[in-house]
């Protein structure tokens, strides 16, 4: 099994972890680690690979992208739709650059 997910960066403390929960995607709450969650699966052989300086590159060329289309997002989704995606996206390249979201990639087997 193969997959990439964002998720809080591991060593948070509480208050750090509830705030990374809020920002990032709905399944980054999880209780345990990938890892772990692999682990008592099943699966053996579990590697880990941090994509987090990737994943904020593609954030901040999605930003840039977003403005320098706007006039075109705006009438193909609508204002509301367009300001949400631009504040969501805002919202994660934030959250990664304080060090509380990551883009980890997992490979493992069973």
């Amino acid at each position: 099994m193969a997959f990439h997910t964002i998720e809080p960066t591991p060593g948070l403390d509480p208050k750090q972890r509830r705030e990374a929960n809020r920002l990032g995607p709905a399944a980054v709450s999880t209780r345990r680690s990938y890892e772990a969650l692999l682990v008592s699966a099943g699966f053996s052989r579990v590697q880990t690979r941090d994509y987090t300086a990737e994943y904020r590159a593609t954030q901040a060329r999605w930003i840039e992208a977003t403005y320098r289309y706007e006039a075109a997002l705006r009438l193909a989704m609508g204002d509301a739709m367009f300001e949400e995606r631009l504040t969501a996206r805002a919202k994660t390249l934030a959250a990664v650059d304080a060090g509380l979201l990551s883009r980890f990639g997992y490979a493992a087997t069973r």
